[in-house]
Parts: C-alpha cells; structure tokens; sequence
C-alpha cells in the first residue's frame, strides 16, 4: 500500500434491520451486552509475529521434574470458603470470650486506696525471684495480701447471720505471703482483740477520723472507726492497712474483704468442705449451728457459721483467740480442697469458680484476667506449702484483751518483709554446732540445700469416741482441746 501505512480500515456495518436485531436479542448469551453491539473484530498485529519455533527435542539421562497441573478454580475457591469459616468462628470464639471477661469483670468489686494511703509506707523489700509465669501480673516479686472478714449484716448477710450487730468491723484478718518463686503461701493471723494506737486514717474527702491518735483501741475498730460516719468500705480497710503498717513495718500490696455472703459462695463454688470435729459443736448464735462429732461434709452457710461461731459447746473457752484456731483450720481445708481442683481443665468450671470468686470479694489486686493469672502462678503447691500462725501476743492484763509481744513479734515480720519462710519464724531452726578444724579457728557447717518440692503431709491419725481412725486425704481435724 502507498505509503506504508497498511491496508484500509474495513467498512462499518450496516445498520441491522428490526427483524434481524430481534433475532440477536433471541440468540445471545447471559454475558453480552443488549445494549452495546457486538464489537468490531481488532486488525491483525503489524508486522505479523514469527512462527512458533518446533518443540525442542527431549533430553535422555536428565531427571526433569513434572509439569505443574493445571490451576484449577475450584480449589482456590475451596480454600478461600475454609479460609471464610476459619476467621468467622474465631471471631465468633472471640466475641464470646470478651463477653465473657466483661460480664465477669463487671461483678468484679475493685476500689483502689491510693487517695488513703498516703506517701509514708514502709518500702517494698521483699525478694525477687526470677520464676515467671503466664498472666501473672506480679511475677517476679513477693506479695503481701491482707485479708478482712468482714461482719456486716447488710444485705444478704442478714440471711447468714440471722442476728444484729452494729456496725461493720474485721472479724477475722490475717496476713498472706505469697512467695516471689511461687513455692510457698504464709498466712499470719492478727487478733481483733489487739490493742493498738488508731493511725491517722483519713474520709474520702481527705478529713481525719475523729479517733486518729486514740490508744488501747481493738484492732478490728480500725475498720469500724475508717467506715462509720462520713466513711466507705475503703476508707475502713485504708485504716486497717495503715494499722497493719504501723505495728509491723511491713507494706501491704492489695487487699481482699469478704463477707459473710461471699465467704458462703466461695465454699460453694469449690463443692463444700469436710471437716473432722473431735466433738459435737453447737452455737445458738451462730445461726443455731449443730454439727455432731466426726467427718462432717460443710455447705458455705454451714463453713461460715462455723467459722464466726465463738460461744457453745464444744468451742472451747469461747474466745477470740479460740476461733482463730479453728479458723485456720478450716481455711486450710479450703486451700486443700481448692488445690485439688484443677478449674484450668473446664471453662465451664472455670468460668463458674471465677464467677463467685468476682461476686464475693472487693478488691485492688487487678481485673478477673489478672486474678485469674495470679491464681494460676500457684497452680503446682500443695498443702504442705502452707502455713498458718498467729502473730505472738500477750496478756493486756484485763481479763480481755492481749498486747504485741515486741520481743517474739520481729522475725514473724521479717519473715513478710524479706520473704523468707514464716515456718523457720515458728519453729526456728537449730544452731548448728560449731566444728573446730585442726588449725583451731570454730567454722559452722554449711547447711544442706533443700531444693525438693514439699510433700503432701501425712495422713492426719485422730482419737475419737470409737477409738483410733485415720482420717481420709484432706481431711482436717479441728482443735481437740476445745472439746469442753
């Protein structure tokens, strides 16, 4: 073609004639267009493409690998469904847990007490450890964790209790050291009956408490004297931390109050606890409590009348410092029970454990994840790494009331302070006797390093009415000598 510029464009088409585009409209496919006209066919490419080179001729005594096959929409199409339902049950799975942690967070009572404690606290010396554990919010480092048992008679107490009582005071409170490496919990009780100096405390809107600096005052009125008035259920538990602070110089990481209600739901939640009673007990007071003597199988209700009972039979001299024996008892039969139950295997009892825990207790130790993370930090002690006592007291000399014994207190303290076990406090160990080597200089053999993981105790042999039986696993013996 003159010019070079390739062969004319072909003619448009003729316009189609109504009979011939009714006929297009009958013929065509699901993917043309009516309203487009079919397109005009593209001219050939300028200059024509060279012919297809013959396949080459296959190589003998060469391994070549097998041709890929063919991609096939279909299982992209497969894989992309799965890929679908994967993300929608994770995301389902993952709605639910939220839900889950809200409505668990949400029955969770948590009142911080910065605002009552002030700056002037004794510093945080415990140890330091470097065993870590998943979700534990204060791995690494010892806690010391008051904890109040609370005798208010509002609400759903009333129903525990079936009897008055004025006012909101610490029944029981006691002291639990949770070790750094997570090996050991040490649980030191303090009297109510204690006579100290009331601290400074201070109402929520930052006024001192009228009976701040008042001397021979019950521990336990440290509570009632921070709650009553102008006063809330922190500003009561500040005073006792405060108190605690001061009579013992060690520092108070959290807290956790308890009631009677929510003491009764924690029972439950672990299935009831038994117990093994030497003799019958019976308390008028304590919500008409009778139980006869030998194994008895305690519901929450029963476990929490039989924990603030103090005046009946079989209680012994009906005082404070009675109760807290068999108190002790009873929440180291809990922990056993507790311990034995591994709750990490079942989120259905898991989530209900969690549940009453949330429900029953007011504290500033974190969130339901946190607690839950704290809880699990203890998953692998036993019994036998526990121990409970009582702080060393003496007689106040009025027939009531005891006093801090000053000179056998101290390593009961040090032993929350520096995290060192509380059972060397109690029972402390021999001296070693000094050997002299032949160069005359007295050295003291190194002690034997006693890494073992504790046993579980002995099964507990008791004496009773038919004679001598050895109690099942777990099972406690309350105090024999309270039997009159």
């Amino acid at each position: 073609m003159p010019g070079g510029f390739g062969p004319p464009p072909d003619p448009p088409p003729a316009p189609a004639s109504p009979r011939a585009r009714r006929a297009l409209i009958e013929e065509d496919t699901p993917t043309a267009s009516l309203a487009v006209p079919p397109p005009v066919p593209a001219a050939p490419p300028w200059p024509p493409a060279p012919p297809a080179l013959p396949p080459a001729p296959p190589v003998t005594g060469v391994d070549t690998p097998p041709a890929a096959p063919p991609r096939t929409p279909h299982r992209h199409h497969k894989a992309r469904n799965t890929l679908i339902v994967l993300l929608c049950v994770l995301l389902v799975a993952a709605a639910a847990l939220t839900v889950g942690y809200f409505k668990l967070n949400g029955r969770l009572d948590h009142v911080n007490l910065d605002q009552y404690l002030g700056g002037d606290r004794p510093s945080q010396n415990s140890s330091l450890s470097e065993v870590r554990s998943p979700g534990d919010p204060y791995a690494g480092r010892a806690m010391n964790i008051l904890v109040l048992g609370s005798d208010s008679r509002a609400g759903a107490n009333a129903g525990v209790s079936n009897d008055v009582n004025d006012g909101e005071r610490s029944d029981t409170t006691f002291i639990a050291h949770v070790a750094a490496d997570r090996t050991r919990v040490d649980l030191l009780s303090i009297p109510r009956d204690t006579l100290i100096t009331i601290p400074a405390c201070v109402f929520p809107d930052g006024s001192k408490i009228p009976q701040a600096g008042w001397t021979k005052q019950k521990f336990n009125s440290a509570f009632a004297y921070g709650s009553t008035g102008k006063g809330t259920l922190a500003s009561g538990v500040a005073c006792t931390i405060r108190a605690v602070e001061a009579m013992s110089g060690v520092r108070i990481d959290g807290y956790v109050v308890v009631d009677f209600a929510g003491f009764v739901q924690i029972v439950d939640a672990i299935g009831g606890v038994d117990l093994y009673l030497p003799c019958a007990v019976k308390s008028a007071e304590a919500n008409n409590l009778s139980l006869p003597a030998g194994v008895n199988h305690l519901d929450g209700e029963t476990a929490t009348n039989y924990a603030r009972a103090r005046k009946g039979v079989g209680l012994g001299d009906g005082s404070d410092l009675g109760r807290i024996q068999r108190q002790q008892v009873l929440f180291e039969s809990i922990a056993h029970k507790a311990l034995g139950l591994n709750f990490f295997t079942n989120i259905g009892t898991l989530y209900g454990f969690v549940g009453s825990v949330a429900d029953a207790v007011t504290t500033d130790l974190g969130s339901v994840v946190q607690l839950a993370g704290f809880a699990y930090s203890l998953r692998d002690m036993n019994g036998a790494a526990m121990t409970f006592a009582t702080i060393p007291y003496k007689d106040a000399g009025d027939g009531a009331n005891v006093l801090l014994d000053l000179a056998k207190d101290k390593p009961f303290w040090n032993a929350l302070a520096k995290d060192t076990p509380l059972a060397d406090a109690v029972n402390p160990p021999a001296a070693s006797p000094s050997v002299t080597p032949s160069g005359g200089v007295p050295t003291t053999p190194a002690p034997t390093p006693t890494d073992a993981a504790p046993t579980e105790p002995p099964p507990v042999v008791v004496t009773g009415p038919s004679g001598t039986m050895t109690l099942p696993p777990g099972v406690l013996s309350a105090p024999a000598g309270q039997c009159h």
